[in-house]
């Protein structure tokens, strides 16, 4: 009996050490692509991957650069798995993929990308945390991109995102966030814009998604009101006359909805400190404004300069963002502050009453904001 179990032992140990030595060929062997592209041709789904294999990056002699490869092409999601798989020497390994960039195309054909969708969940193949943007460029020209940048795609994606102190960490657009429109179909995505230039890659526009509607691409203001009024932002900047700015942080969004006669109002409030940026003499009212706020003996000329600041700041804002409203509902039919997706939430009669017909929704919404901006001196 003894002499079993120590056969058994042994033939154990014997198998972790042989699994052990092909494990380090296996991870040198792998591709660990950092970036995904993909597109539609009349047929087939074509993808291109950006990566770069381990033992290169480990390998300090090596001149092997960044590769741009477009890999594979498919009439259906298997096929162009098992076409990435089959031509690429080496295993594919998706676990660090940072950034998913979908072609507009594919983004317009709800049939072929609910397939595409439905593939990734199925197979878990990308993490939902992956980031994820939209161009029109082909899936080969994004991945030659390394080149210009000196560092992989995803890698200067994912580094373009987390560096935007702007927006909340937790508001990243990301494939979960296309998974989570696709299944409640009725939820706005505001997806960051690629387009790829001879010598940088720019991201300056947004594509908006409406549930399973692609509703088409927009200037980077517009979005960028449109995110701030959905309480996506964590600061806003706007320029005044003569070379003054002002930036707003602790933005807080309050929203309140009416209806009469098929017609909805939706009223936004938004309160923010706004720090100034210009004439030296309002930031001297301005910081004696805070000092004095405790004991309310700040001048009343002050004060009252102070006000008319504040109250341009406000017009200013207000001004914006219906035009950002009028913008979006005129191009687009889109409902900007996304207020669809809050109805159930802060007025549950209006969205039973809408349930089914969120175009319709859109088509006979008013969106009216209200501003109330602090000026002060610390952030």
């Amino acid at each position: 009996m003894k002499n079993r179990i120590v056969t058994i032992v042994s033939m154990i140990f014997l198998a972790v050490l042989c699994f052990g030595g092909c494990g380090n060929t296996e991870l040198e062997e792998r591709n660990f692509p950092l970036a995904a592209a993909v597109t539609l041709t009349k047929e087939n789904y074509q993808m291109a991957f950006g990566f770069e294999q381990l033992k290169d990056v480990a390998d300090e002699k090596s001149e092997k650069e960044n590769t741009s490869v477009l890999l594979a092409e498919g009439k259906d999601c298997m096929e162009l798995f098992l076409h990435a798989d089959g031509e690429n020497p080496g295993e594919m390994d998706y676990n660090h993929l940072k950034a998913l960039i979908l072609n507009r195309s594919l983004l317009e054909d709800e049939k072929r990308l609910g397939a595409f969708l439905g593939y990734l969940e199925e197979e878990n193949l990308f993490s939902r945390n992956t980031l994820l943007f939209v161009t029109e460029d082909e899936p080969d020209q994004v991945m030659e991109m390394d080149t210009v940048l000196k560092e992989p795609v995803g890698t200067y994606l994912n580094e373009r995102i987390a560096s935007d102190e702007r927006f909340k960490d937790s508001e990243a657009v990301t494939l979960g966030s296309l998974f989570r429109i696709w299944e409640n179909e009725n939820e706005n995505l505001w997806i960051p814009y690629i387009n790829c230039a001879e010598d940088k890659m720019i991201l300056e526009k947004y594509y908006l998604m409406q549930g399973r509607m692609a509703a088409g691409k927009v200037d980077r203001e517009t979005g960028e009101l449109a995110l701030l009024s959905e309480q996506k932002m964590k600061s806003y900047s706007i320029s005044l006359e003569d070379a003054e700015s002002v930036t707003l942080s602790n933005l807080c969004c309050s929203y309140a909805f009416t209806e009469q006669n098929g017609q909805v109002t939706e009223t936004v409030t938004i309160k923010a400190d706004g720090k100034y940026q210009g004439n030296r003499e309002l930031l001297q009212k301005t910081k004696h404004r805070d000092e004095k706020l405790e004991d309310l003996h700040t001048d009343s000329q002050d004060e009252n300069a102070l006000l008319e600041v504040e109250a341009e700041i406000e017009q200013t804002l207000e001004e914006k963002m219906d035009a950002m409203t009028e913008k979006l509902q005129q191009n687009q039919n889109a409902d900007g502050t996304n207020s669809y997706y809050k109805l159930g939430a802060y007025a549950r009669d209006i969205y039973l009453q809408f349930q089914k017909d969120w175009s319709g929704y859109r088509k006979n919404l008013t969106v009216e904001y209200h501003w109330d901006v602090t000026l002060v001196t610390s952030p």
